[in-house]
């Protein structure tokens, strides 16, 4: 750690991690009680805390010695800020500290009117006023190890206007990741299946190994990429993302490997594919079972040679980056199926994922509701929605084939209705109001109990009833009743659906019909 009078950019931020524990964290900001919470705070934590209760004592003390990171209030008495933080860029007896990191403390009230401008300028980081003592030291944290990251790497010295264009640049890609580390806090679990999986997540997040995680469509699985690709070595590279299943063949593989121009009719300039674009990052393959069998093929040679060539290129680029796979399909069974090759399949699968669905850990459900309803307040500026015990009894009663992306669309929703504070069964959509209780793993323990005094063949026939019935529920709610898309889906014909309505008694009320 440097001492004051050593205006020098020998920060911590040069050092190991251990001594960035040990950081110095300067607070400008002319709020006693903020101040007191701070230091507590920090000085608990093991930084080395300095005051300033206004601009000009914050840049006298920033002249005088080394910093590690800042804490500026946009709102001071002697002066704005962002006008501080603009002479800190601009002004010569700052250029010591021009690499250290601020973070910007705002009320809400003052912040969404100057939000572009300040982000824009380069701040790394804000929060919000209040924030709690795991917010503040949670987000310190991330920001002097990501910022350790860029030192080492080299950042530019910014004397001049394009050295500070790139500095903008890198100070905006290390916010987008600091967020991502912090929304990879929401993996918050009651169900011992997800606190396992997230033990297991951050520890294979510290390796290079391929991925492959398989999940039901809308349970998080590119979330818990992002995941994954945040708290790895490679955070500080690009998250690249591409459905197989959106394009057809020849235009995923323009996609993925890019071409040269000319390299076929309508190639009328260059174009750096994905594959490109990942470079030092990762690569996330979603629906990858979707892919056809010649780019299966083409892509087993560049996991294999770890090169690969533009369309129509010569020059060969290093593939250089993590692949993460998903499927909604069983990645088994699609190489059973030879729809997915099993050389392919075992260069993927080195690590295999299972995320179960929302209805197999309906525990976590009032924790995902908070955690929803509280981003939307925040991102509104609106007070948090409460939902009563009864709207919760139905939200949990509901089988939610759309897992976690359908019951934060729903709670989005419900919270964007004007005058809502508190959340009744009355508010909540008719095909959750309506929904029948779901099964709970102890009366599913009771079912089991009576069904083994059947013979074999008339048990596994009950389950089979019990299991279609349910499911064919759920696709009419989800679908509203549209019985062709029900059958799609369910990858039947229309008068199979018609005869599972008749043998399971269902009715379809007239909202619902055709």
């Amino acid at each position: 750690m440097n001492s004051p009078g050593q205006p020098t950019s020998n920060s911590a931020l040069h050092a190991n991690e251990d001594e960035l524990a040990n950081a110095k964290i300067l607070l400008i900001d002319d709020d006693h009680d903020m101040h007191e919470l701070c230091r507590h705070y920090l000085e608990k934590a093991g930084y080395q805390f300095v005051s300033a209760h206004d601009g000009a004592q914050g840049l006298e003390i920033v002249r005088r010695g080394a910093i590690d990171l800042i804490l500026l209030d946009l709102m001071l008495p002697d002066r704005d800020g962002f006008t501080i933080y603009q002479e800190l860029l601009s002004h010569p007896d700052f250029k010591h500290v021009r690499r250290v990191p601020v973070i910007a403390l705002t009320a809400s009230a003052d912040f969404n009117a100057r939000k572009q401008e300040l982000l824009d300028a380069g701040v790394c980081m804000y929060l919000e006023k209040p924030f709690g003592s795991h917010e503040l030291l949670k987000v310190i944290e991330n920001v002097l190890l990501a910022w350790q990251v860029r030192e080492r790497k080299g950042a530019p010295d910014h004397t001049n206007g394009e050295d500070l264009r790139r500095v903008l640049e890198e100070n905006r890609k290390l916010r987008s990741q600091i967020q991502e580390r912090l929304n990879c806090e929401k993996l918050v679990s009651s169900s011992p299946q997800m606190r396992d999986l997230v033990e297991r997540l951050f520890k294979v997040a510290q390796t290079e190994a391929s991925i492959l995680i398989h999940g039901e469509k809308g349970s998080g699985k590119e979330f818990l990429a992002r995941c994954i690709h945040a708290n790895s070595a490679r955070t500080n590279g690009p998250f690249v993302a591409v459905n197989c299943a959106a394009l057809p063949s020849n235009l995923l593989e323009q996609e993925l490997w890019g071409y040269e121009k000319d390299a076929f009719a309508g190639a009328l300039h260059l174009r750096r594919g994905l594959l490109e674009l990942a470079e030092g990052g990762t690569l996330f393959l979603d629906d990858v079972t979707e892919l056809g069998s010649d780019l299966q093929t083409k892509l087993l040679r560049v996991l294999h040679d770890r090169q690969f060539h533009r369309l129509g290129g010569k020059y060969a680029f290093n593939a250089d980056f993590r692949v993460i796979s998903a499927s909604v399909r069983d990645p088994l069974a699609a190489v059973k199926d030879k729809i997915l090759r099993h050389d392919l399949f075992y260069r993927l699968n080195v690590i295999p994922i299972a995320l179960p669905p929302l209805r197999e850990r309906q525990e976590d459900l009032p924790i995902l509701c908070r955690i929803f309803l509280q981003d939307f307040a925040r991102m509104h500026e609106q007070s948090l929605l409460e939902v009563s015990p009864e709207a919760q009894e139905k939200l949990l009663n509901y089988s939610w084939p759309g897992n976690v992306q359908e019951l934060q669309q729903v709670l989005e929703s419900l919270a964007a209705r004007p005058g809502n504070a508190r959340l009744e069964v009355a508010d909540l959509p008719e095909h959750i109001r309506t929904s029948e209780a779901g099964e709970t793993p102890r009366m599913r323990t009771e079912i089991l109990r009576h069904e083994r005094s059947m013979p074999l063949r008339e048990a596994r026939q009950r389950w089979v009833e019990q299991f279609e019935r349910k499911y064919l529920i759920d696709l009419l709610n989800q679908y509203n009743g549209n019985i062709s898309r029900v059958a799609r889906r369910a990858g039947v014909h229309r008068m199979t659906i018609y005869r599972m309505l008749k043998n399971y008694d269902i009715t379809i009320t007239p909202r619902r019909a055709e």
